[in-house]
């Protein structure tokens, strides 16, 4: 399994120093920011040779899918530049968390939100087949959004818009999701990490962490593993974390 962190490329230099092999990109930033801030970005992962093999938010926070401020047209033509500059790195999936996006607004029901999300999905997929790249769904606790909160959801959503799942363990443990649930839901193209208290970087072994890769080892994924989560100290944290998720993942699946 290979492992990185979800961070904006002027983390680069840090991440790789640290002994991570790959960086994970916010698309909603690539796919927003002008071209020459976009090279700028790319020089800096560049320089330091640390390969950018996923990306994380799909959409910007500003964008909405679900409503009456939908507009299909503005969403195709920023998921055209987004996907054209994941193509120039290595990266070829994207988690499609954007709890704002996809957030129900007042007014609509669950199940008009659901239709629509799914309408939405299969045309975001649909785009995202155009360049080859794989859209993971991501779940979110529920105080990040209110539609697709448990991998069950995101495994049913996953089945009908033709779009990858993803495990985000910080939000299974936050909505209490049974951790048997990773196996009953895979497969899965990606994944993330974070402690349970706090969304801090497992700097320690515990239950939780070895919970998770004993479920991941079940589920037949052994892809990636992205930090997600909150440091004030990566200098310190990042190598303590990195060291906890080799020795769990080599005494989970070698064991």
């Amino acid at each position: 399994m290979r492992f990185g962190v979800c961070a904006g490329s002027e983390k680069a230099r840090e991440i790789k120093e640290a002994g991570f092999d790959y960086i994970e990109l916010p698309l909603n930033k690539v796919g927003t920011v002008s071209d020459d801030e976009w090279k700028r970005m790319k020089e800096e992962v560049e320089s330091v040779s640390l390969p950018v093999e996923a990306f994380s938010l799909l959409l910007p926070k500003t964008m909405k899918i679900i409503g009456p401020e939908y507009n299909e047209k503005e969403m195709l033509t920023y998921l055209d530049t987004a996907f054209s500059r994941m193509l120039e790195t290595d990266g070829r999936v994207v988690s499609f968390g954007s709890g704002k996006s996809r957030f129900i607004p007042s007014g609509i029901s669950y199940k008009e939100g659901w239709s629509e999300l799914v309408a939405v999905t299969k045309t975001i997929v649909g785009k995202a087949k155009e360049y080859g790249v794989e859209i993971a769904i991501e779940t979110l606790n529920r105080n990040e959004t209110n539609l697709i909160n448990f991998l069950t959801e995101g495994a049913a959503l996953s089945s009908l818009t033709g779009a990858s799942l993803l495990v985000d363990v910080f939000h299974l443990m936050k909505e209490n999701e049974p951790f048997e649930n990773i196996v009953l839901c895979a497969p899965f193209a990606h994944a993330h990490i974070a402690e349970r208290t706090g969304r801090l970087y497992p700097v320690e072994k515990n239950e939780d962490v070895i919970s998770f890769f004993s479920a991941l080892k079940k589920s037949g994924y052994d892809k990636r593993l992205s930090i997600e989560g909150k440091t004030s100290d990566f200098l310190s944290d990042g190598p303590k974390a990195l060291k906890v998720l080799k020795e769990t993942y080599m005494e989970v699946y070698n064991g």
